[in-house]
């Protein structure tokens, strides 16, 4: 079934986005030229995308450099229909960055319609000193509404950040930990037992193990999944055998996503329609995916509300349908 000509015009969120990952290639380009670095192009694994991309953060330096990057996201959020994003950033940043991240958040709230909010991602491999000190340099951080954790899943168990993650959820923070990506199903059920996750970032391999996928359904445990990220760093060998089928028939609450679009070459709009071909999706089918991303967000209910009730009047439009 051909995707709506209108897609772009859905509202959606976005849920799973990282910051630098967000920069536009030609950014990018800039930046390192100012700097006379040459960033590595190619990528054909998790570790080697690493590489590119720590390399990509060392010539975001100038103070105006993040400014950009999240000012430039929300005009390509704008085009794809996202009205709401998170954007999950590094703790090695700073709160005085992080304060500036919220002025340009505002800024384009105001210019562009696209309500911006801040996801702080630690890291597993970071000592456990610096995860208690990032969290408390950003208490009074504006804009950001949960903490989130990367890094190596396997081999890595998440019990020891279950005193990070309680400590955040005390002071009012949401969380989304990355689980079941380039690990198996043990790693979202170490993620789910240990940390007690709000959402899961990626999670698609949950697919192996039938019991716990009924359990993320019946919890109603959101999945952001991102299908080009997870065909570019090999989780998959195919977009057509991506469990992303399998997850939405057992009723998995899935939001699609970019990840790191500047990386991968995607856009939201893209990923809504790969994953509308792979589920067979008619309009209320392209809703739906819009509607869990707003369920799976943690937007006040005032603005779930009313992006709800724009996906509605958008799903009940007459829409014609692409090619």
């Amino acid at each position: 079934m051909s995707a709506p000509a209108d897609l772009a015009a859905l509202p959606k969120a976005e849920l799973h986005v990282h910051l630098e990952g967000a920069v536009r290639p030609a950014t990018l380009e800039e930046f390192s030229a100012r700097q006379g670095v040459s960033i590595p192009r190619d990528f054909t694994d998790l570790n080697s995308f690493v590489e590119r991309y720590m390399s990509a953060t060392q010539v975001m330096i100038q103070p105006g450099d993040y400014r950009r990057i999240v000012s430039e996201y929300a005009e390509d959020a704008k085009r794809a229909g996202v009205r709401y994003a998170e954007l999950e950033i590094s703790p090695a940043l700073g709160p005085r960055t992080l304060d500036s991240f919220y002025e340009a958040a505002e800024a384009a709230s105001d210019e562009q319609d696209v309500v911006l909010r801040f996801v702080l991602g630690l890291g597993r491999l970071m000592p456990h000193g610096i995860l208690d000190q990032a969290l408390d340099a950003t208490r009074n951080v504006p804009g950001l509404v949960a903490i989130g954790l990367g890094g190596p899943e396997e081999g890595f168990a998440n019990e020891p950040f279950a005193e990070v993650f309680a400590e955040a959820r005390r002071r009012g923070l949401r969380s989304a930990p990355h689980a079941g990506e380039n690990a198996g199903p043990a790693s979202v059920r170490d993620v789910l037992d240990a940390l007690k996750p709000d959402r899961i970032q990626h999670g698609i391999r949950s697919v192996e193990d039938p019991a716990l996928v009924r359990e993320l359904a019946d919890r109603q445990i959101p999945l952001a999944v991102c299908p080009t990220s997870n065909l570019r760093l090999g989780v998959v060998d195919s977009l057509d055998e991506h469990p992303l089928q399998a997850l939405w028939a057992a009723g998995v609450q899935i939001s699609i996503n970019t990840d790191d679009p500047g990386f991968f070459g995607c856009d939201l709009v893209g990923e809504y329609e790969i994953a509308g071909r792979l589920l067979d999706l008619d309009r209320s089918g392209y809703a739906r995916l819009a509607r869990n991303s707003v369920d799976g967000s943690f937007a006040p209910e005032e603005l779930k509300q009313e992006l709800r009730a724009e996906i509605e009047t958008w799903e009940q439009s007459a829409g014609s349908a692409r090619g």
